[in-house]
């Protein structure tokens, strides 16, 4: 596992099966999964992880989603889509704050990626997006604009983002003008 900081790690996504990168939150009574990727190596990581498990899964690709069934876990937060195609979870459909000695914010964002999408925001430092910035070259629009208006509001230093090669980290100005770069919109 790699470290961002005392209490975020990840491990790195993977091609081969694809795997999203699998990020752990360490709390004071549990440890917070967002994401809990498609390979054996993220499964073995996640079952020797001690103690009580919360899982958070962005959307319901299976690249971020096939380990669920073969790990044991407390509580489950999803989207509405992902609760269509798991048919298992607790639906955010807005927010949900969990504090646990990190605070972890949970909210839908609309994204062209995938509808239905969550993000998760630590300590108001680092957001997690998975893949919610990946897209389609016939992408919506309408979704689109409506995710970086979420994305421009979020109290947060950095945006965190999966399938990246090196560091996932980027700072939030950054990321937005990347982003409205790579959709035509700035």
């Amino acid at each position: 596992m790699k470290k961002i900081t005392e209490y975020l790690h990840y491990l790195p996504a993977a091609s081969e099966p694809l795997s999203a990168d699998v990020f752990v939150i360490t709390g004071e009574k549990q440890t917070y999964l967002f994401d809990v990727g498609r390979k054996a190596e993220a499964f073995q990581l996640l079952s020797e992880l001690p103690g009580e498990k919360t899982v958070v899964l962005s959307h319901f690709h299976k690249d971020h989603t096939e380990n669920l069934d073969r790990l044991t876990y407390k509580n489950l937060y999803v989207g509405d889509c992902t609760f269509e195609k798991l048919g298992k979870g607790t639906v955010v459909t807005d927010h949900l704050t969990i504090r646990d000695g990190v605070k972890l914010d949970i909210q839908s964002c609309p994204s062209p990626h995938t509808p239905g999408s969550l993000i998760l925001t630590v300590n108001n430092e680092y957001t997690l997006l998975a893949d919610l910035y990946f897209t389609r070259p016939d992408y919506d629009r309408h979704a689109t604009r409506a995710m970086l208006e979420v994305l421009e509001k979020l109290d947060t230093k950095y945006f965190v983002v999966s399938h990246q090669e090196g560091s996932p980290v980027f700072e939030k100005a950054f990321l937005l003008e990347e982003l409205k770069k790579y959709f035509r919109l700035s």
